[in-house]
C-alpha cells in the first residue's frame, strides 16, 4: 500500500510541476517573441542599413535550401537585401546569419542571429575580426572558401570547420540572393 501512495504523490507532484510549467511558458512566450523580432530588426539595420521603411520578408528556395530574404516593399528587386541564412555545418550543429547585400551583389554586413559553436573558439566568428572580411567583397571579388581550401577566408584559429561553414553559407547566401534577382 505504501508503494501506491509513493505512486500517487509522484504524479500529483510530476501534475503541479507540468501546469507550473505550461504557465510560466505561456506568460513568457510573447515576451521572448518580441525581443526576438527586436533582435532581428536591429540585426537587419546593421547588416542592410540601406533598408529604410516599409520591408518584405520573402521565402526563396535555392539549391534545395529556403533563404529568407527582407527586401524594399517598395523595389524588392534591386534594392538590395538582409539574407537570413542557417548552415548545418557548423562544429556543434546549425548557425543562422544575416547578412545584408547591396543591390550590386556586395555584402554591407554580417551578423550572427544563433550559434552553439564552442566558447572561445567557433564564437569567435562573432568578432568584426573574423566577419570583417567578408564587408565589400562579392562572388566575382572573393573565393569564399579557407585558405587551407584554396579560398580568401582566414580562418578563425583552432576554428576552421565553422569558419568554413559560415564562408560556404555565405557564397550560399550570395548565390541564392542573385538567382532570386534573376528570378523576378
Amino acid at each position: 500500500m505504501k508503494g501506491f501512495r509513493d505512486v500517487i504523490i509522484l504524479c500529483l507532484i510530476a501534475t503541479v510541476s507540468g501546469v507550473c510549467l505550461s504557465v510560466v511558458y505561456n506568460s513568457t512566450k510573447d515576451i521572448i517573441e518580441e525581443a526576438k523580432a527586436r533582435e532581428l530588426e536591429e540585426a537587419v539595420q546593421n547588416v542592410a542599413a540601406f533598408l529604410i521603411g516599409e520591408r518584405e520578408e520573402i521565402e526563396f528556395e535555392h539549391d534545395g535550401k529556403t533563404f529568407d530574404f527582407y527586401v524594399p516593399a517598395d523595389n524588392p528587386k534591386t534594392g538590395g537585401a538582409a539574407v537570413r541564412v542557417t548552415t548545418s555545418e557548423g562544429y556543434s550543429g546549425d548557425i543562422t546569419f544575416l547578412m545584408g547585400v547591396d543591390s550590386d551583389g556586395v555584402v554591407t554586413g554580417f551578423q550572427i542571429l544563433e550559434s552553439r559553436e564552442t566558447p572561445g573558439l567557433g564564437s569567435k566568428a562573432t568578432e568584426e575580426s573574423f566577419w570583417g572580411q567578408f564587408v565589400g567583397k562579392s562572388l566575382e571579388t572573393f573565393q569564399f572558401a579557407v585558405k587551407s581550401d584554396g579560398g580568401d577566408v582566414d580562418a578563425i584559429t583552432a576554428s576552421t570547420v565553422t569558419s568554413r561553414a559560415i564562408a560556404e553559407a555565405l557564397e550560399k547566401g550570395l548565390q541564392a540572393y542573385r538567382a532570386y534577382r534573376g528570378a523576378l
